[in-house]
């Protein structure tokens, strides 16, 4: 995946980077925060387990290694540059195994994202020689790459006898499980789904009933053959991995046409059409195929380090709004005030550092305050009315600090999701207010 703003190693840095920037300004905390706040903050932030493990994934990550399998014309270069989100296959090519196989290594830059064993349908394949079949040859390559998941490749459009196909794969599957001493994972790909009649329908969101429902009668065709003939499946899915692209000066270009093209458009080219379909849901299902983690955390960072982003941010914010409920439990009106506002202040600088920005305190709070308003009056009057309700423990001891408590959690989260959709997403400052009062309402009803 090759991002506008950045390059994935550089993102990858500024996330390594996110541990010694909380620890920082934690250390950094003014001295008006109790010492018992600031070890509250560093337990929980950089003691979380879900965190630190998504943060180990950075570091302990390699790419994840995928064997294809599918006729000639189904689409198999196309797939790998659908789930990379930029032209890679073609390129990148890195090792011819036989007349029958091909290694792919998808790369941004130097970093390598996937590996690819992409092979031809074993009716298609043919053996050196008298001594080895095609088959035989075939699953003595697929053991020595040792895949995490299969792709088992068919075409929307043309209805081929895959009989073979899946008998072959259920040998590879045995013979994998006995060398590997695990299941190989399946996951059956029916590509071009675009060209379904009405095939000039082209983008997904424009796709009729009639040809999503002709789609998923393909879908139900095939996993009735794969059923019958006893092929264990991880799972089954439809795609469109169709995208148009052009040079970095806005010419179009057809596939065919892009070898011709100087070597600087082809590491450039840009989407012009996407016509993706199902490729997110595919990368859900491949992620939860793979059954080692270091290659898991290879899929995130190859084609969803977007999503890896905003799951970080999301799970801080989580993490900030429990604290911020935490602190706001003192029975002492006015006394949390202060550390409401600092925590909250972190909580935008950190979800900034993850973005590649590196802002100050200061910056943090002035983004919470242009939530509320000019000179930040309506977050002000919030913070009042939270306070107020802490002299309801006059009444009810405990009852005003609940409420207070509540107040600051909505308070700090709808905030948080207002500081992700700026810089992580983003937004303009505008379109975060609306995220904060959204936030807000959405809570309030809940």
């Amino acid at each position: 995946m090759k991002d506008d703003k950045m390059k994935i190693e550089q993102r990858l840095q500024n996330m390594k980077k996110f541990y010694i920037k909380a620890g920082e300004l934690i250390d950094k905390l003014p001295d008006a925060i109790p010492e018992k706040t600031r070890s509250m903050l560093k337990d929980t932030i950089l003691g979380d387990k879900d965190l630190k493990r998504l943060m180990e994934g950075i570091d302990s990550h390699r790419p994840p290694r995928f064997f294809l399998i599918g006729r000639t014309g189904v689409g198999k270069s196309s797939l790998i540059n659908a789930l990379c989100g930029a032209y890679v296959a073609g390129v990148s090519d890195t090792k011819s195994c036989t007349e029958g196989a091909q290694i792919y290594e998808c790369k941004d830059g130097d970093r390598v994202l996937m590996e690819i064993l992409d092979t031809r349908g074993i009716a298609e394949s043919e053996s050196l020689d008298d001594k080895v079949t095609a088959e035989e040859m075939l699953i003595e390559q697929i053991n020595e790459f040792s895949p995490d998941v299969a792709i088992f490749m068919l075409n929307c459009t043309h209805r081929d006898d895959v009989n073979t196909d899946v008998e072959f794969l259920k040998k590879v599957s045995k013979e994998y499980a006995k060398v590997n001493k695990l299941q190989l994972p399946i996951v059956v790909v029916i590509n071009k789904c675009d060209e379904m009649a009405p095939s000039r329908f082209k983008n997904p969101v424009e796709y009729p009933e009639n040809k999503i429902n002709k789609i998923n009668e393909v879908v139900q065709y095939y996993k009735g053959i794969i059923v019958k003939n006893g092929l264990k499946i991880d799972n089954i899915i439809a795609v469109s991995s169709l995208i148009d692209w052009q040079t970095p000066d806005g010419m179009e270009i057809d596939v065919d046409s892009i070898k011709n093209l100087p070597k600087y458009d082809i590491d450039n080219l840009q989407i012009a059409f996407d016509g993706r379909y199902g490729i997110e849901e595919l990368l859900d299902i491949l992620e939860e195929a793979i059954l080692d983690f270091e290659a898991q955390m290879g899929l995130r960072m190859a084609s969803r380090l977007n999503e890896v982003v905003k799951r970080l941010a999301k799970h801080l914010n989580t993490i900030f709004s429990g604290i911020s409920a935490t602190v706001a439990l003192t029975p002492i009106p006015v006394s949390d005030i202060y550390i409401l506002l600092i925590i909250q202040s972190m909580l935008v600088c950190l979800i900034a550092s993850l973005s590649g920005r590196d802002i100050s305190l200061d910056t943090g709070k002035e983004f919470i305050f242009s939530m509320g308003g000019i000179a930040g009056a309506g977050y002000v009057f919030r913070l009042i009315a939270q306070q107020a309700s802490k002299f309801l423990n006059a009444i009810f001891v405990g009852s005003g600090s609940a409420v207070s408590s509540g107040i600051a959690y909505i308070g700090t989260s709808a905030i948080g999701k207002a500081a992700i959709a700026y810089y992580i997403e983003n937004k303009t400052m505008d379109e975060a207010k609306k995220q904060f009062e959204k936030a807000k309402q959405e809570h309030n009803k809940s």
